[in-house]
């Protein structure tokens, strides 16, 4: 019989740390998506980058920000899923964040922008270390299609290498090498692909790190796909391109990949703590 107690909460030192860290994370990036939207013009360097960056900043605010308070909220009352999806909101906002780093010149905001990519990383790191992870596995495995997850994690990080690949590859084999900044978003999907095989990997060999990570990756996968279907819309609000339906449902159905295996994920983090609650301690 397990000596663990069902009910215990997997972070038991540093909450407090990570909840001020994490909120000063999330405040970081609603101040720098606002001044991208208020005052664009300071901010980037020209309209055409403006009209892509503005749409982007917007979608971080609808997307981003609720992920870091929602998941701050239930870690405050000590829920699981709250300490697995803050991983998500950190993977998602190093990925675009990082990508604004590579995608315009360096100046001010490109130092805020380097500041918020260190400190989610610093808190993704803080956070692992701090977590009780072989508790987080005994709570979950079994309830998590850890098979099915774990193959879409590593099928995503392998198609998104690919994809980042041949848009990197071709001007290198021509000897026209893009600068770095044209190609920062296949930078960052190399970086984010990794992430998503690393982990993919270790929940196929059932390693407590997979369960700490993986609905994290999965929440990543899935907010990518749902912000770039905003992105398509707020564009068409904000720049007045036209909206292309094919495009829409093309990214809708590849997103369906990821949205399928990270409601399994959650539900069994819910069947998880219903299962505990149930049993005498």
């Amino acid at each position: 019989m397990s000596t663990v107690n069902p009910r215990a909460f997997p972070l038991q030192k540093g909450i407090n740390t990570i909840l001020i860290l994490a909120l000063a994370a999330a405040l970081l990036m609603t101040v720098l998506s606002g001044l991208g939207l208020i005052i664009p013009d300071q901010v980037y360097p020209d309209p055409e980058m403006a009209d892509e960056f503005m749409t982007n900043d917007l979608v971080n605010l609808v997307i981003g920000l609720p992920l870091f308070l929602f998941s701050l909220f239930h870690i405050r009352r000590k829920n699981l899923i709250g300490l697995l999806l803050l991983p998500g909101a950190l993977i998602y906002t190093i990925y675009n964040y990082f990508a604004y780093l590579l995608g315009k010149p360096f100046d001010w905001i490109g130092g805020l922008n380097l500041g918020l990519v260190l400190l989610c990383g610093y808190i993704l790191f803080f956070l692992l270390n701090a977590l009780d992870q072989d508790l987080i596995k005994e709570k979950l495995e079994g309830k998590t299609a850890e098979k099915l997850t774990s193959w879409i994690l590593i099928l995503f990080g392998l198609a998104f290498i690919a994809l980042a690949l041949s848009e990197i590859i071709p001007g290198i084999l021509d000897g026209s090498i893009p600068p770095l900044g044209e190609k920062a978003v296949s930078v960052a999907d190399i970086l984010v692909s990794i992430g998503w095989l690393c982990c993919g990997f270790a929940l196929l060999q059932r390693r407590a790190l997979g369960y700490s990570l993986g609905l994290g990756f999965l929440l990543a996968a899935s907010s990518l796909f749902i912000g770039l279907i905003l992105y398509f819309f707020f564009a068409s609000l904000l720049t007045g391109r036209a909206l292309d339906w094919i495009e829409v449902l093309t990214v809708f159905v590849m997103g369906t990949i990821s949205f399928g295996p990270t409601f399994l994920f959650i539900r069994g983090i819910v069947r998880s703590k219903k299962k505990a609650m149930a049993e005498p301690w």
